[in-house]
């Protein structure tokens, strides 16, 4: 799916500059080209975002592990004490084993996997971002005269005239940073 929106990404974009390229007007066009991955790697609300997610993700990690690590042991006192063991309690070991290796792989596709929790959670946290961040493009934009503005990330750009582009990313950067304290340097 992501490969398919994509393809219509760069097929949008290709044709759009096939149009902007025959237009006559295309002296007077001011196009603005930004890159949405400096953004988001630099912009301070998004940096917030990452560290939760990368603290959950910790989180996550740990109680998988710890769920891992009593799967081991149980299995290894089970496989120690098999020959002493009634059939009977060795039946109710192994169910016992196979309701935590279930209880594990539960988990982890409840947690990790596509529209786990952990990604619900990204998505949370990061719509708000993604909005002010659209926001503060279309302001820059608007304020600076653009006619068209290109994500070089996200829309494929394969070819633009540096006379006739002008890079916004740090103003969009600086839009949204207004008013945003700065931490502390750290020594």
């Amino acid at each position: 799916m992501k490969c398919k929106k994509t393809l219509i990404y760069t097929v949008f974009s290709i044709l759009l500059m096939g149009l902007v390229l025959t237009s006559s007007s295309f002296a007077q066009l001011k196009i603005g080209l930004i890159n949405t991955e400096i953004i988001m790697q630099s912009y301070s609300g998004m940096v917030e975002v990452q560290k939760q997610i990368n603290e959950l993700n910790q989180r996550y990690r740990k109680e998988l592990e710890d769920l891992n690590n009593k799967f081991a042991a149980d299995m290894k006192r089970f496989e120690s004490q098999s020959l002493l063991l009634s059939e009977e309690k060795k039946k109710e070991m192994q169910r016992d084993l196979d309701d935590l290796y279930r209880r594990g792989i539960a988990y982890q596709q409840e947690k990790f996997s596509a529209g786990g929790e952990l990604e619900r959670k990204y998505q949370e946290l990061t719509d708000p971002i993604v909005m002010k961040i659209n926001d503060a493009i279309d302001k820059v934009s608007s304020e600076e005269f653009f006619d068209l503005v290109f994500d070089v990330i996200n829309m494929g750009v394969l070819f633009a005239n540096p006379d006739k582009t002008e890079d916004i990313t740090q103003n969009v950067l600086d839009e949204l940073n207004k008013g945003v304290k700065k931490p502390p340097a750290q020594k």
